[in-house]
């Protein structure tokens, strides 16, 4: 899964009051108030109108910015007048801000989940909720960024709590910090509480940033939901804060003022059209946005921003902000649900007012009530801790009940599917023929899906033994007899070759052939330069090829024949200047098959399987009866990306031979979700290993048929 870049905070902090000396409130901070009606505002439509705002999403780093400010200001404050930072206390207060309304919305959402969303997506959502509702929500989707099975997960209606799970822990991290340094440094002549978090928070950001730029290089998913790689963002502006302490008021300084406020804001309006969703991120693009809001919560007070945020519409969003980040994206992500089609302009424009008059609500009603009244107000941080708990465990009770619910389908599911695979039954899955002459119809199996839609995506074949999962390191694991074997292969690619895992090990004990298998994650054999989202990325799958092309030359005496497959959809190549995608293609295949062919070891490459639809498995699921042609696909467009396969084993010759299994998939005009009972993908591109378990007599004879004519 790429880096999201669909959710953004919400700046949670107040802004009534700051200072410009310790201990000294100077009313509400208009211009942070119109920053946050800014910044949300660039978030929501970026949402709804990406590629008329593409860098709307730096909302969640001036959001960041602004938190480091206004909670630095305040701790410090509180240090420099009594001594001490009182932890419960300021934790309940951040509780007493936060929960009630992230509560509500999680518990709302969850509940439209159950109600409104293919059971497809209850394994994920339910994940999600729940590391949502304990804020580890960006450790979740750093987790699903960097594992393969997950890198297909659609956008959920909890996704957007990954920067509230970030901030939650700068809400943590920050105050324990500052108490521990004072605690060592309070005897110290040196030490004072703004000068010791100055120069911690100066390291921070110079720490953090570095980090930010190498992660953001080498694992940029990771990088984009780190707290680690976020941390440098909230300490620029809380070290924005110490100055502020400390700022002084000269005709020269304000000068300064407002024309740094200026530049600020032209930064932030550069950073919505300069970043895009294409720009590594944060990395160092983050300065961009990042500067420009730690230089108007810096020099801000009196800048064309402040008078902006004075406007009553501007000043109501900036109060509302938390709420609208609330309530927007889950909007987002199930309205398509409900109505069945992508969002247009008018559902759009209905999801833009209705988060707003919602967000208004909730704030009016619910937060500044709560937060405001004298049974909330009086109570003790224990007892704020308690309740904070018990709502913890309700909304992740929700969560459970979605997984519990899922695991029950899918539980039925397997013991039905484990009983249509074991016994004699005709047509099944591959079985049914559907792109021959004479199709195989059972109409016991019009009606059944196996696996269930719910499971299906998990009916993955892949083996960690015969997979590298960004390691240079060439994992084999072999299938059939150690001796006495007639034939011995090796079946090498992508996830796409090892999605057939099922069918080689069904094939080597049907053939008695030894298969072995290795894989590696969005690589394969060819020597054209691959695209991948980082360096290292590219690094491990180089190291990767040359690894495979070491293993075949060592045991090309013994081979009988290699198997290469791959995907030609998600692994696209680098097209030099002057070149076309298909040459490239073609001349790269041909380039990595003569290790093999040039030992006399023959190679047979295996045209990659069709894709589905986007959305087959919810389609699918939400479909009742025996009818699910209208989640079928088109031929044509199913078979459209140009694999190369075929022209390379033209240019190869005699020992290279192409086979082309797209009639077990696919009719004439459409290429089916369910074929003979069976579900046909996992996700839009790789097959259920029972799909591939059932096309193995059938890629076995191709197989065979291939190494005879072509063989040695």
């Amino acid at each position: 899964m790429t880096p999201s870049r669909t959710v953004a905070s919400a700046g949670t902090t107040s802004a009534s009051t700051t200072s410009t000396s310790a201990g000294t409130h100077t009313g509400t901070r208009w211009d942070i108030q119109g920053l946050r009606a800014f910044a949300v505002l660039a978030v929501v439509l970026y949402h709804l109108w990406p590629n008329r705002l593409p860098g709307g999403f730096v909302g969640v780093d001036v959001f960041f910015v602004i938190s480091g400010y206004l909670i630095t200001g305040h701790l410090l404050r509180e240090q420099v007048a009594t001594g001490r930072i009182a932890l419960g206390r300021f934790w309940a207060r951040r509780a007493k801000r936060l929960l009630p309304g992230a509560f509500l919305t999680l518990l709302a959402t969850g509940t439209a989940v159950l109600l409104a969303v293919p059971s497809t997506l209850w394994g994920q959502y339910g994940r999600e909720l729940i590391a949502s509702t304990v804020y580890v929500q960006n450790w979740q989707l750093a987790s699903d960024s960097v594992d393969y099975l997950a890198s297909d997960n659609q956008p959920s209606p909890f996704q957007h709590f990954w920067s509230l799970s970030v901030e939650e822990q700068f809400y943590i991290a920050l105050p324990l910090v500052l108490v521990l340094v004072g605690l060592v440094l309070r005897r110290t002549r040196w030490h004072s509480p703004v000068r010791t978090a100055r120069v911690l928070l100066g390291a921070v950001v110079v720490v953090s940033l570095v980090w930010c730029v190498v992660e953001t290089r080498t694992a940029p998913g990771i990088a984009y939901f780190s707290t680690a790689t976020r941390a440098w963002e909230f300490a620029l502006g809380g070290l924005a804060s110490t100055l502020v302490l400390s700022a002084p008021r000269t005709r020269v300084a304000r000068l300064v003022r407002s024309g740094g406020s200026w530049l600020g804001l032209v930064l932030l309006l550069a950073a919505l059209w300069a970043i895009t969703p294409a720009t590594p991120f944060p990395g160092t693009a983050a300065l961009l946005p990042v500067v420009g809001a730690a230089l108007v919560v810096l020099l801000g007070g009196h800048s064309g921003l402040a008078v902006l945020g004075r406007v009553a519409p501007v000043a109501f969003l900036g109060r509302i902000s938390y709420a609208v980040y609330l309530w927007h994206w889950p909007a987002v992500v199930l309205l398509p649900m409900v109505v069945g089609h992508p969002l247009g302009t008018r559902t759009k424009l209905v999801v833009l007012v209705g988060s707003l008059v919602v967000a208004a609500v909730t704030t009016l009603l619910v937060e500044e009530p709560l937060r405001s009244s004298p049974w909330v107000l009086a109570l003790r941080p224990r007892r704020v801790a308690v309740y904070g708990l018990l709502s913890t465990v309700l909304v992740v009770a929700l969560g459970a009940s979605t997984l519990g619910a899922l695991q029950v389908q899918q539980t039925q599911a397997a013991a039905f599917q484990e009983r249509l695979q074991t016994g004699d039954v005709d047509c099944f899955g591959a079985a049914a023929r559907i792109g021959s002459a004479d199709p195989c119809v059972n109409p016991r199996l019009a009606d059944v899906r196996v696996p269930a839609p719910a499971a299906a995506a998990k009916d993955d074949a892949n083996s960690g033994a015969c997979w590298s999962n960004r390691t240079a390191d060439f994992n084999v694991c072999s299938m059939g007899p150690e001796k006495g074997y007639r034939k011995h292969l090796l079946a090498v690619g992508d996830s796409h070759n090892n999605a057939l895992m099922t069918a080689y090990r069904a094939i080597a004990e049907q053939r008695h052939w030894r298969i072995d298998v290795a894989g590696h994650i969005g690589c394969y054999l060819t020597t054209a330069e691959q695209w991948a989202p980082s360096q290292a990325y590219t690094d491990t799958c180089q190291g990767w090829k040359r690894a495979a092309t070491a293993w075949i030359g060592a045991h090309a005496d013994e081979l009988d024949g290699v198997v290469v497959t791959h995907a030609t959809t998600k692994s696209p190549v680098v097209v030099p200047a002057g070149s076309t995608n298909d040459q490239v293609v073609v001349d790269g295949l041909v380039g990595a098959w003569r290790a093999a062919t040039d030992r006399g070891v023959p190679v047979v490459a295996i045209r990659d399987n069709p894709v589905a639809r986007d959305d087959t498995l919810d389609c699918l699921a939400l479909m009742q009866g025996p009818t699910t042609t209208s989640c079928d696909f088109p031929r044509d467009q199913a078979t459209a990306s140009f694999d190369g396969s075929e022209q390379a084993v033209a240019a190869i010759g005699d020992k290279a031979r192409y086979v082309d299994m797209t009639d077990w998939y696919c009719t004439a005009t459409s290429c089916p979700a369910v074929v003979g009972g069976v579900v046909v993908h996992r996700d839009p591109t790789h097959l259920t290993a029972t799909y591939a378990t059932t096309l193995a007599p059938y890629l076995g004879a191709r197989i065979a048929r291939a190494l005879e004519s072509g063989g040695r």
